[in-house]
C-alpha cells in the first residue's frame, strides 16, 4: 500500500505528465474507491459495528446512571443520535425520495422517534433522471463505446481520460436529477415534472452553445 501511495505522490510531482491526466487520474481512483466501498460494503459494516458498540456502552451507562434523571436523559439523546445516524449510501438514496417518505415513530427505550419509511414513488428516479438529462443519455452510449472504434482511444493516457469523462458524466447527471426532485410536484401529477425537467434542460444547452458560439466569435 505504501508503495502504491509513493508511486502517486511521484505522478503528482511528475513535471512531464499533464494536470489533464493527473486530474482524470485522481477522479478515476476516487470513484473506483467509492464503487468499491459501496458494493463490497467496508465502510457499512465499520458504520454499523461502531454503531452496535456505542449503543451498548450507552446502554451500560443508562443502567449506572438510572437514578440520575438529568443523565439518565442526556444519555437516552445521545443514543436517539446514534441509532439514527445514516451511512452516506442511506443518505444518498433519500436524496432520490423525495417524495416516498413518509414520518413514522418508532420507540427506543421510553422515547419516540421520527423515522422516514419508504412508500410508493411518485416520481419515477428513472423518468426524472431521463428528462433531465436526456442529451447526456444520448452521448453516454458513443462515449462508452469510444475505445473500440478509436485507436487513440486505446491508449493508456487516453482511457483514463475516457473513464474520469464517464464518472463526471455520472456525477453531473445525479446532480442535476437531485436538483430536479427539489421541484414540488406539479398538480399532482409527475408528467409536468418530467416535461419541465426536459425544457430546462433544452434551455441550459441552448443557452450554453450560444454563449459558446458568442465567445469564439468575439475571440476570432
Amino acid at each position: 500500500m505504501g508503495e502504491v501511495f509513493k508511486h502517486f505522490i511521484d505522478l503528482i510531482k511528475d513535471k512531464t505528465t499533464s494536470w489533464g491526466f493527473k486530474t482524470a487520474l485522481f477522479i478515476s481512483i476516487i470513484a473506483l474507491l467509492f464503487v468499491a466501498d459501496y458494493y463490497i460494503g467496508f465502510s457499512n459494516n465499520y458504520h454499523l459495528n461502531n454503531k452496535i458498540i456505542q449503543l451498548e456502552k450507552i446502554n451500560t451507562l443508562k443502567s449506572k446512571y438510572k437514578n440520575d434523571s438529568l443523565a439518565f436523559e442526556e444519555l437516552n439523546k445521545m443514543e436517539l443520535k446514534i441509532f439514527t445516524r445514516k451511512h452516506y449510501s442511506e443518505e444518498l438514496i433519500n436524496l432520490f425520495q423525495k417524495d416516498s417518505v413518509s414520518n413514522k415513530p418508532i420507540i427506543i427505550g421510553e422515547k419516540s422517534v421520527n423515522h422516514r419509511t419508504s412508500s410508493k414513488l411518485n416520481r419515477s428516479v428513472f423518468w426524472m433522471s431521463l428528462s433531465s438529462n436526456y442529451l447526456l443519455a444520448i452521448i453516454l452510449p458513443f462515449l462508452v463505446f469510444l475505445p473500440l472504434y478509436s485507436k487513440d482511444g486505446r491508449k493508456a493516457s487516453a482511457l483514463v481520460g475516457w473513464f474520469a469523462s464517464l464518472i463526471m458524466i455520472g456525477i453531473v447527471g445525479l446532480i442535476t436529477t437531485w436538483v430536479s426532485f427539489q421541484i414540488p410536484l406539479i398538480f399532482n401529477n409527475p408528467l409536468w415534472n418530467y416535461i419541465l425537467n426536459f425544457l430546462i434542460h433544452t434551455l441550459f444547452w441552448v443557452v450554453t452553445v450560444k454563449l459558446s458560439n458568442n465567445k469564439n466569435t468575439i475571440t476570432t
